[in-house]
């Protein structure tokens, strides 16, 4: 009879533990899915470096629908992503919808990493630019990639981190074009 309690604590605690793991991994998903920067605030002003271009403002690009991907060189999710962002991009391109493409690799060496990675990707070129922390931490940057959705008047309409899907992605600038 001794066996009895023994065999049931086990199993209760076993139990337990898999509801514990079951709502620690609910609480990751919500994190995940919700929105990083409260959906109409302003979004964070930056100035970014380019490879082959003038420095941007996202001051200069109001009256547009910005999206604005932190990726890394080294990162898989964001080398999945690029293709569809860019292809998606592209195509709404003429409703006025541009990509600002920062690079979260480490600043010793960034510029020579996302020149090489582009030698891969020469279709992300015209959008890539060099990210510097503060960009980050202004964006609460948390996880790559990181996708900012911002409306022609400047104000957040979407925010995700990790790998968004191509759907998503229309979604989110299906209604920043309609904000």
């Amino acid at each position: 009879m001794s066996e009895q309690p023994k065999k049931m604590d086990v199993t209760t605690m076993f139990f337990i533990g898999l509801l514990l793991l079951g709502a620690v991994l609910l609480g990751w998903q919500e994190v995940m899915e919700a929105d990083v920067l409260p959906k109409h605030s302003v979004a964070p002003p930056f100035t970014v470096e380019r490879i082959d271009a003038p420095p941007l403002e996202l001051a200069s690009l109001k009256g547009k629908v910005v999206v604005v991907n932190f990726w890394a060189t080294w990162c898989p999710p964001c080398r999945d992503e690029l293709p569809y962002l860019i292809s998606t991009v592209k195509e709404y391109e003429s409703k006025g919808v541009t990509l600002v493409a920062i690079s979260n690799d480490d600043r010793p060496g960034q510029r020579e990493a996302v020149k090489n990675f582009l030698t891969q990707f020469p279709e992300l070129t015209p959008y890539a630019a060099l990210g510097v922390p503060s960009v980050g931490e202004r964006y609460q940057v948390k996880a790559l990639p990181s996708v900012y959705v911002i409306d022609r008047d400047g104000h957040v309409s979407a925010s995700f981190q990790g790998q968004a899907t191509e759907s998503q992605l229309r979604r989110w600038i299906d209604g920043a074009l309609r904000d």
